[in-house]
């Protein structure tokens, strides 16, 4: 069954055209809100709202394949989620946590049905694209004077950018990285010029000083290149390899001339040391933070703890010579890794889920899409929902509002099987 809205009868273009520009406006004063730290989750409620009206106008849509694949992948998440929170370790914490967590499948359910149609689809994606490229603007400015357009400054040599005063710049941009070079790609048929676009993005990104960062850029252009020359193979020429390999060197030359990335190379070098103690300082004390994970899934291994559980129980399961207990006298909020942040909190059962969750999301990759050659904003669901990601909190409100409105744009760019 065919779930994009039919077309407007004769007589209403104008409504039908009204009403595509505001719903695409909704979706991009959300992806705009993110520069706050509640303002978005506003929007999102009023989206969640807007969600349960369709669903409810509309119920044969609840049918579709679209809908019955969002509400899969939902349950892969959210059902773990519940049944471990049975058994919280804090339960007024986690059922803060899990409850509220329910509005992001209705709120996801209207991104997806409003995007379904092309228009709101093509006016998203530009909009997400021009805004992606004012805050890499805004982040380059704030480099090359220490004050960017909102005048917030380059504090301690991070740049934060419109994210001022937290340090999310880079992880987001990396998360919207394929879209911008899909943006690019498109601009060059008719600008060649603009692949020079793409230099403030990786430089950005890089010295953002987040390692996460830079895996998740590298991890979402390297798919986005195998996607793109599957498509079209014939695009890939040895000058197009060139111009992009060209971009890449020259950017990370420009990097390079950061004091601040220069330090955190070096930094990072303790990675590949002999020694524990230099890789634990060197990946930022997170070895601790995962050694004591590992202890805590050892007692907690079926259902975990129950989700933003970690906190309460780290100092029961600390060393005593733990850094963090000394620093700060408990533990980080989470563990600074997905994949044991799943374990920990939701037991084996909520890390099978989220492993058949996140092969779903790849699987889908592979479909054709509709409008564009690359799924960009599946693929930026995949690189904010990366197993190896190592920064925010798995199942913080932050960056589960932004994957699943990735995700479901990504379902409705998704052409739907025929028949």
């Amino acid at each position: 069954m065919n779930d994009t809205p039919p077309a407007a009868e004769p007589g209403f273009g104008d409504a039908q055209r009204a009403s595509s520009y505001v719903k695409a406006g909704l979706i991009l004063a959300t992806l705009t809100l993110f520069v706050s730290e509640h303002l978005v989750h506003y929007a999102l409620g009023l989206m969640a709202v807007l969600g349960v009206l369709d669903a409810v106008r509309h119920p044969a849509a609840l049918r579709t394949w679209r809908t019955r694949q969002l509400l899969l992948l939902f349950a892969l998440l959210w059902l773990p989620m519940m049944i471990a929170s049975v058994n919280a370790v804090a339960p007024a914490h986690t059922w803060r946590t899990v409850l509220p967590y329910l509005h992001l499948l209705p709120a996801s359910y209207f991104v997806m049905r409003a995007c379904a149609d092309v228009d709101v689809q093509r006016l998203v994606t530009v909009g997400a694209a021009v805004l992606v490229a004012f805050v890499v603007l805004d982040a380059f400015v704030q480099l090359l004077w220490h004050r960017d357009l909102f005048g917030y400054p380059y504090d301690r040599n991070v740049l934060k950018g419109v994210f001022y005063p937290k340090q999310r710049l880079g992880l987001v941009l990396a998360v919207f990285a394929p879209l911008y070079l899909d943006g690019v790609l498109r601009g060059c048929r008719r600008y060649p010029w603009l692949w020079l676009l793409l230099l403030p993005m990786v430089v950005i990104i890089l010295v953002s000083l987040k390692r996460s960062a830079w895996l998740m850029l590298a991890f979402g252009l390297c798919v986005y290149v195998l996607l793109y020359a599957r498509q079209r193979a014939s695009a890939w020429t040895g000058r197009r390899l060139a111009q992009w390999a060209m971009a890449l060197v020259l950017a990370a030359a420009l990097a390079s001339l950061n004091p601040s990335l220069r330090a955190r190379l070096h930094e990072t070098s303790g990675l590949f040391s002999s020694d524990v103690q230099a890789i634990d300082a060197a990946s930022g004390y997170r070895l601790t933070l995962w050694r004591t994970g590992a202890r805590i899934f050892a007692d907690h291994w079926l259902t975990g703890i129950g989700p933003r559980g970690y906190r309460h129980v780290y100092g029961d399961y600390a060393a005593k010579d733990d850094f963090w207990i000394k620093r700060i006298g408990g533990g980080q909020t989470h563990p600074h890794q997905f994949m044991l942040e799943v374990a920990i909190e939701t037991g084996i059962v909520g890390l099978l889920a989220f492993l058949l969750f996140y092969a779903r999301v790849v699987a889908l990759l592979a479909r054709p899409t509709v409008g564009r050659v690359a799924p960009v904003w599946l693929l930026g669901a995949a690189v904010a929902w990366l197993p190896l990601n190592a920064h925010l909190a798995f199942y913080g409100a932050y960056w589960a509002s932004l994957a699943w409105l990735l995700l479901a744009v990504g379902l409705a760019e998704a052409r739907e099987p025929e028949g």
